[in-house]
């Protein structure tokens, strides 16, 4: 069973005291977005107000006076400053479209997958200062972004859901134990994000993705979790790095199907089920994935897939780190160039589904091995790699029905809002996000731990 999800849109002039209203404004390597959600408290239903998504090649170059700090996956150069306007206008403009105010809203997140890329790492700390000083351009006050230390720093209007009397915000983020060891790699808070988002997310569907849960973040790097079943909080088993979206934007660049400035973003997706030869594509996917590798990523590892790792740490955790990385582009291309019409648009998106689904069944094959499955987990993907297209039906065929899965978009922004809400200690007991398939509300589990 599988289920595609986007939240329902939503009349900003119908907000009531008993909603949240979060902006999450988030930096990726291919695109920057800015979403506008609001949650109802008392039942736990999300809604999206705004959806307002720039790409982030379009990010203006870098004056002769400001410092390029790095590049993304497609070397566009970024400073501080660029970061700054762009983030800042993006914001302005999601706001100003539905037509609200910076004191609409009762929090607002920034989140950035750039820093998983190698180069970006060591600058997580000047990309964070850009973010944080773009939405202070914007109008943001800095209680807007930062945690309650009482509870009345929390949005009067909300105050009275709020359990912050009982249990503040400890790190933990939708029932999973925060980890022992931070900075093990560049994309932890995209995995924590994502986790909580397709949790949030799975509330407008059929399916319950409560713990324990593996969460698949497919943009252009690879992150993800494994999660099981420890009560009153989760522990985090596994982590996923590498390569995701990264790889179809290598193989249409090489093949000059687009400029080597786009992406797959750049070309049409075909829906609809299509009269297609499944023996052909599967053998033609099965010589692509040749030249990619799916593998645990061993402790000397310094990065994966682009996807910087810090070995030091790594020795102190019990976490498995399950990576992507191309072993041969040259092959890769080569291959794709020989085994695909590149004149025939659709039959090339295609097969790129097809090689995502395998992915996903890779992927999941290796987490079995490492015995990290169990078979009462919920499947949850997002990122344009996992979610557009054929991609779907297809990893649901190649998985044939082994999990329940739910397809999200925009997990990592839908994460920030349940970071906003947990920061908050805005729980829902009676319709709970967290805690286990079936099971009660966690809340007094977690306040006698703390006693």
């Amino acid at each position: 069973m599988y289920e595609q999800v986007s939240l329902s849109k939503f009349n900003p002039s119908n907000l009531k005291d008993q909603f949240y209203t979060v902006l999450s404004v988030e930096l990726g390597n291919t695109t920057i977005k800015s979403i506008i959600v609001t949650t109802n408290i008392k039942t736990n239903q999300s809604f999206q107000i705004n959806k307002l998504v720039y790409l982030t090649r379009d990010i203006r170059q870098p004056k002769e006076s400001e410092q390029v700090f790095g590049h993304t996956i497609w070397n566009k150069s970024l400073s501080k400053e660029a970061i700054e306007e762009s983030i800042r206008d993006i914001i302005i403009t999601s706001l100003e479209q539905v037509n609200l105010t910076v004191s609409d809203l009762d929090f607002v997140v920034r989140s950035t997958g750039v820093i998983a890329i190698s180069n970006l790492a060591n600058e997580v700390g000047l990309i964070i200062k850009a973010l944080s000083d773009a939405c202070l351009n914007a109008g943001i006050k800095p209680s807007q972004m930062t945690a309650p230390f009482s509870l009345n720093n929390i949005p009067e209007h909300i105050r009275k859901f709020s359990f912050f009397n009982n249990i503040k915000f400890d790190g933990s983020v939708v029932s999973v134990s925060p980890p022992q060891t931070t900075g093990l790699l560049s994309n932890e808070m995209e995995g924590d994000l994502v986790t909580a988002g397709i949790k949030l997310a799975s509330k407008s569907s059929s399916i319950e993705y409560r713990n324990p849960v593996v969460s698949i973040d497919m943009g252009t790097t690879l992150a993800g979790q494994v999660i099981d079943n420890s009560k009153p909080y989760a522990n985090l088993l596994c982590n996923y790095v590498g390569l995701a979206g990264g790889i179809s934007d290598i193989i249409l660049r090489g093949c000059e199907i687009i400029q080597d400035k786009q992406s797959t973003i750049d070309v049409k997706n075909y829906e609809k089920s299509l009269q297609i030869n499944n023996e052909e594509y599967h053998n033609n996917t099965i010589k692509l994935h040749e030249s990619i590798d799916i593998m645990e990523v061993s402790p000397n590892i310094d990065n994966f897939g682009l996807v910087k790792v810090h070995s030091s740490n790594q020795n102190k955790n019990n976490v498995k780190i399950i990576g992507t990385k191309l072993n041969d582009e040259k092959k890769l291309l080569k291959t794709f160039k020989k085994i695909v019409d590149l004149s025939n648009t659709q039959q090339v998106m295609l097969q790129i589904d097809y090689l995502y689904a395998y992915y996903i069944k890779r992927l999941l094959e290796k987490t079995k091995e490492l015995n990290l499955i169990t078979d009462d987990m919920t499947l949850g993907i997002t990122g344009r790699a996992g979610t557009t297209g054929q991609k779907p039906y297809l990893i649901n065929q190649y998985l044939n029905d082994e999990f329940n899965i739910i397809f999200v978009e925009d997990g990592l922004s839908l994460g920030a809002l349940m970071m906003a809400r947990c920061m908050n200690s805005l729980g829902t007991p009676i319709n709970p996000i967290g805690g286990s398939k079936k099971g009660y509300c966690i809340m007094q589990q977690r306040i006698q731990k703390k006693k």
